[in-house]
């Protein structure tokens, strides 16, 4: 039997790594362009008429 033969197709070894969690924390620069992105937005959902979460709102206001 042959490795492209119908039986194999769709066996997949398993991973050797576990996903990670992800971090709660991060580095000054990582939430400078969090709280930018999250400024970007509530600009845009304004411009398009959608509503923003409260969870994105509140990070916009919070200083770079």
């Amino acid at each position: 039997m042959s490795a492209t033969s119908p039986e194999h197709r769709f066996v997949h070894t398993p991973r050797n790594t576990a996903a990670k969690p992800a971090r709660k924390t991060g580095t000054a620069a990582e939430h400078r362009v969090q709280v930018a992105a999250a400024r970007l937005r509530v600009t845009l959902d304004q411009r398009l008429g959608r509503e923003t979460p409260a969870k994105t709102k509140a990070l916009a206001k919070e200083p770079i």
